[in-house]
């Protein structure tokens, strides 16, 4: 199993509220339980050398491979002291505020990173879509002064790009982008680690639609709002570390089934914002992917609450736990779901 994952009994879904109609998903209140791994600060987050394991062996926690949930459906992942990123979104600010500002708060990542709750630099960031809560701080972790000697490469759709561009990202690091539009299989590190692109979908709901949809083919003004950071296309990724470990990220709460025919990952954090307008969303997805050994909800906080707050745990909807747990049972598959808990690394 994976190594220091709780699997206690979720609660009940009484402290679900609806949130702000601008994200169009539905999230909630009550508390996850997730152990520490215990992870030298020392070690940044990154999973200390080991020999490949046999496929066995990934299934009982020895693949030394660590997954950070950074809220939202943002992930850092690390081994072999390398660090990797996908969609890093850690200002957390209050994008309920009237017009929406954009409040990217470059103190949060010191604050992670003097604390050993986030290690880095990382040498890739995958980014899903173009939201601010997939995109904001992107352009504040490439400008980091400290970082600036460090290789740090993206994947991104165009209008990523050119949105990341307008955000002041300069031109030494854009050199270093690698545009995506699904399809891509990619090797990086001498072969240490792959990454294969896959074509995906937004979430939708409501009226079957998604808040700033759009694209942007040339850089546009400089965003001042969340309304600015359009979809701009949704991409998900399959990173497989060696032999060892596949993980599956999605970054929007739906995706094109063709697309992951055939894939079998060891690991899928999948998301969990409205899907109500979507069939059988997660019949569907399991079914597709083979009955995943791991399956990890996200992207059911609130996104607001800071890291230290104390009721940060209290914002993650359980009952999505319990209905995926639920459709696991349904369709009789062995797959084990895991209760994230943000900052505590999992280790598989």
């Amino acid at each position: 199993m994976c190594q220091n994952c709780a699997t206690s009994t979720p609660t009940s879904g009484d402290g679900v509220q609806r949130r702000d109609v601008l994200r169009r998903a539905v999230l909630g209140g009550a508390a996850v339980g997730v152990a520490a791994a215990g992870l030298p600060a020392a070690a940044a987050g990154a999973a200390a050398p080991q020999a490949a394991p046999s496929a066995a062996t990934v299934a009982s926690g020895r693949a030394g491979v660590s997954m950070r949930w950074l809220g939202v459906s943002g992930w850092e992942i690390a081994f072999d002291g390398r660090v990797l990123y996908f969609d890093p979104y850690v200002s957390r600010f209050d994008y309920r505020l009237p017009g929406g500002p954009l409040a990217v708060d470059p103190t949060a990542v010191d604050r992670l990173l003097a604390s050993g709750r986030l290690a880095g630099p990382p040498e890739l960031i995958m980014i899903s879509h173009g939201h601010w809560d997939h995109l904001a701080d992107v352009p504040q972790l490439l400008a980091r002064p400290d970082w600036a000697a460090a290789t740090i490469r993206t994947i991104s759709t165009e209008t990523h790009r050119n949105l990341l561009r307008a955000m002041g990202t300069s031109d030494a690091r854009l050199k270093n982008n690698i545009v995506a539009t699904g399809g891509e299989d990619l090797e990086f590190g001498g072969g240490a680690y792959r990454v294969q692109v896959i074509r995906s979908l937004h979430s939708q709901s409501l009226g079957y639609g998604f808040f700033a949809p759009g694209t942007r083919v040339a850089p546009p003004p400089a965003p001042a709002s969340i309304n600015d950071l359009v979809e701009g296309g949704t991409l998900a990724y399959h990173v497989t570390v060696r032999d060892r470990l596949k993980v599956l990220l999605f970054g929007g709460t739906n995706f094109v089934e063709r697309e992951l025919s055939g894939l079998r990952p060891d690991v899928v954090a999948l998301c969990m914002t409205d899907y109500s307008s979507l069939h059988r969303y997660l019949e569907r997805l399991l079914t597709v992917l083979g009955g995943p050994r791991y399956v990890i909800p996200v992207h059911h906080d609130d996104m607001v609450t800071g890291y230290d707050d104390p009721d940060l745990a209290a914002t993650v909807d359980r009952t999505a736990v319990t209905r995926v747990r639920d459709v696991v049972r349904a369709l009789g598959l062995r797959t084990e779901v895991i209760e994230v808990e943000h900052l505590r690394p999992l280790l598989f």
